[in-house]
């Protein structure tokens, strides 16, 4: 028998976490360690009190959000003017940005277009299928939110698996499948900046934290080649664990006449993919045209809102941004600047530098990389909300970087795309967008998502050395 957790309870759980976390700050802001101020320390110990909030969501994320920041300038750690400055990084934009042409992109219908040329594209056979399913989810998730671009994936695939007899909870077929369209979505979004809200975030801290700025090539460079090798090495595991019990996969053919039905590319779907295409060959080559990311980025958004395009219905859109992670970017890019700023992660880095990080990284490049991807992956066990995560681990790695001469884009990348790694733990709501079909349980993608996790591990410390060595990376 399940029983539910009762309003009273749950209320008397958050007070208990509110206690608990405050009661530790008081504690602790009375033993400032050797090597710090008090500031310094208060700084180091808001961004404790940030990410146990985030974590343990005893108030509302966007809430503790901006609270925090206030806090922070109560307690002295800085001035109200420096903490809200730190605010409003390039990252916090471009995630807005993002979010605004993901819901333009499900609404002008490409993504259903895009599937229907994807599933047929390797043939029939199931294993071709599949693969097909999982790579054009990866690279479309590469400029599109990991959510809406499984949903669109899950909605074409569910009714298939239904007609070649694929029966939920015993088709190792359709495990496969509904497993292996969020995994590609996960690892697809680390593929580029548009693919994930992490890395604008990850991008804006960099930035605050180190004063480095990371292209979109220099992104996509690391990214895009990891995420593709990524997605094959989990589509190999999955079709060598879930063996098919379907050979070829029946209904491609009225796939190819739902292509024709929908027609040529007119109105909407049509200048959406004009205007975006533009958009990501300008997002490739900023040195020739002057144009950043952050302005083709809002550029291409005000063209689509021009009289004649009509595509920005604002109203509609404001009701499905979720502010909470704008409001979470902001803030974590800002407390984490005050914590670079003040000399904070350079002493916890230097603490890490000598028990530890420091050897490792005597080892060479090779064995940091994958002593941080490691550490990141696991991360989400102890602390399963990724901002957070990322929040408090990049200032330390990026102070450590610059203390080791190592270029800081080249440790920031592994610390957020290890980060979007959530197959470990299926926590994230991409894990779920096909879990109710039925076909997988919370134990397949655990025991699926180790050895992808391992896989990816694998691919990306060995890409980001070679990367860096060939000095693609600045």
């Amino acid at each position: 028998m399940i029983t539910k957790t009762t309003p009273k309870v749950m209320n008397l759980k958050r007070i208990i976490y509110l206690i608990l976390i405050f009661g530790g700050f008081a504690i602790m802001h009375n033993f400032v360690p050797s090597g710090l101020d008090q500031a310094s320390w208060d700084g180091f110990l808001v961004l404790f009190v940030a990410v146990f909030l985030w974590l343990t969501e005893a108030v509302p994320m966007a809430v503790t959000s901006v609270f925090v920041l206030f806090f922070a300038a109560w307690m002295g750690v800085e001035s109200q003017e420096k903490i809200l400055s730190g605010f409003s990084g390039t990252g916090v934009f471009f995630l807005l940005a993002a979010m605004i042409i993901g819901q333009i992109f499900t609404k002008a219908g490409l993504g259903k277009r895009i599937s229907l040329y994807i599933l047929p594209l390797l043939g029939n056979k199931a294993n071709m299928v599949l693969l097909s399913v999982m790579l054009g989810t990866c690279i479309v998730s590469m400029f599109l939110a990991d959510i809406p671009t499984a949903l669109i994936f899950f909605g074409i695939c569910a009714p298939l698996l239904e007609q070649n007899g694929c029966v939920p909870g015993q088709s190792k077929y359709g495990r496969a499948l509904m497993l292996g369209i969020p995994i590609a979505s996960a690892l697809g979004g680390i593929g580029t900046p548009a693919g994930s809200g992490m890395n604008a975030i990850t991008m804006s801290l960099l930035k605050s934290i180190c004063g480095v700025e990371i292209t979109f090539t220099q992104w996509s460079v690391v990214g895009v080649p990891v995420a593709i090798v990524s997605t094959v090495l989990a589509w190999l595991f999955l079709t060598a664990f879930y063996k098919s019990e379907i050979d070829v996969v029946k209904g491609l053919d009225a796939l190819k006449e739902d292509r024709k039905s929908i027609g040529p590319m007119r109105g909407r779907e049509l200048k959406f993919t004009i205007v975006f295409i533009v958009m990501v060959i300008l997002w490739f080559i900023p040195k020739y045209t002057g144009i950043n990311m952050y302005m083709t980025a809002w550029a291409g958004i005000f063209v689509m809102s021009m009289p004649g395009m009509d595509m920005v219905d604002w109203k509609e859109i404001n009701g499905n941004i979720d502010w909470s992670t704008v409001l979470i970017c902001g803030a974590a890019t800002a407390l984490a600047a005050v914590v670079s700023n003040l000399g904070s992660g350079e002493w916890l880095s230097g603490i890490l530098a000598n028990l530890f990080l420091s050897e490792v990284a005597g080892m060479g490049l090779m064995v940091l990389l994958l002593v941080i991807n490691i550490m990141m992956a696991v991360g989400h066990y102890p602390m399963p909300q990724g901002v957070s995560l990322v929040g408090l681990c990049l200032p330390v790695v990026g102070a450590l970087a610059i203390e080791l001469g190592l270029n800081p884009i080249v440790v920031a990348m592994p610390v957020c795309m290890s980060t979007s790694m959530l197959m470990l733990i299926p926590i994230d709501p991409t894990c779920y967008t096909t879990y109710s079909g039925g076909y997988w349980r919370i134990k397949d993608m655990m025991g699926s998502g180790v050895i992808i996790t391992v896989g990816y591990i694998v691919v990306s410390t060995l890409w980001i050395t070679m990367v860096a060595g060939m000095g693609l990376l600045g």
